[in-house]
């Protein structure tokens, strides 16, 4: 009878298979495991980034869209600002002293945030100037009704819209008497934005961005923002200076906002991911 030829494995082959195959195991899963860890630390660093992009583009927006005398109060971590909400002429007055003025506004009210207003800007055509008066809109709106028809009466076309004309009153305690708006002056409706560098109430173990808008509660808009974030000023020159007094805000030509942004590793173990980041925004101070 012939002998049977199979077998199976030895034990010495066995344990070398077992050798073999952990090792490729090994291999494969500190290739992924590296790979996933790199993939994680860019998605970290991206979001780091963007972080302190978009916070500093959110200042920019308000500082570029700014007045003359924009910068209301220059701290080291709150920064409030002043913009115009929206551009308006004046097409008719009555009232006792002309305290009722028409206002024509591009477009009406429609669209505009009224309960952000904080107050009202009369332009002054013989130097270029605005002069600023904080005032509610609530003390100062007058309604639309008949607006359009006194506003006509003085020549404006207000063919198909009537909405675009509105009266504001009370300009008599807004303004000094010898500045109270005349027809074809301009007027500027306002906002205030208080930008705050604070601790954070999403993650307390950091900063963060707020912006509070007037008459609005603060918002927060990025957290994870290192201690080193603040506001810089510059007063002409090149050097820039952490606070300006009230006094010396309208001499403020470029604000530089410094928001360095930092967040933990994934790990726990790694370094903190961070990124530094600053602006400077030039002013229409400027000369």
């Amino acid at each position: 009878m012939r002998a049977s030829t199979n077998r199976g494995f030895t034990l010495v082959e066995t344990l070398i298979a077992l050798v073999l195959s952990s090792l490729v195991i090994i291999l494969v899963s500190t290739t992924f495991l590296v790979q996933n860890q790199y993939q994680a630390s860019q998605v970290i660093r991206a979001g780091v980034h963007d972080n302190a992009r978009s916070a500093t583009d959110l200042v920019v927006s308000e500082l570029r869209s700014s007045m003359r005398d924009g910068v209301i109060l220059a701290g080291n971590r709150t920064l409030t600002v002043r913009s115009p909400v929206a551009l308006a002429t004046v097409c008719g007055r009555s009232g006792f002293l002309g305290t009722v003025v028409d206002l024509h506004i591009d477009g009406g009210l429609a669209g505009i945030e009224t309960g952000e207003i904080a107050g009202a800007a009369l332009h002054d055509s013989s130097d270029g100037d605005w002069w600023y008066e904080r005032v509610d809109w609530s003390f100062i709106d007058g309604g639309s009704v008949g607006s359009a028809a006194r506003c006509a009466n003085n020549g404006a076309d207000t063919v198909d819209a009537t909405a675009h004309f509105h009266a504001a009153r009370r300009f008599f305690l807004v303004f000094d008497f010898t500045s109270t708006p005349d027809v074809g002056d301009l007027v500027m409706l306002f906002r205030e934005t208080r930008f705050t560098i604070r601790p954070s109430d999403l993650d307390t173990s950091s900063l963060a961005l707020f912006r509070e808008p007037y008459g609005k509660p603060a918002v927060e808009f990025a957290s994870g923002i290192d201690t080193t974030a603040h506001f810089q000023y510059r007063l002409g020159g090149t050097s820039y200076q952490d606070t300006v007094v009230t006094a010396s805000v309208g001499a403020i030509d470029a604000v530089r906002i410094v928001l360095n942004a930092r967040r933990r590793s994934e790990s726990g173990t790694g370094q903190d991911v961070t990124f530094g980041w600053a602006t400077n925004r030039h002013l229409r101070n400027a000369p």
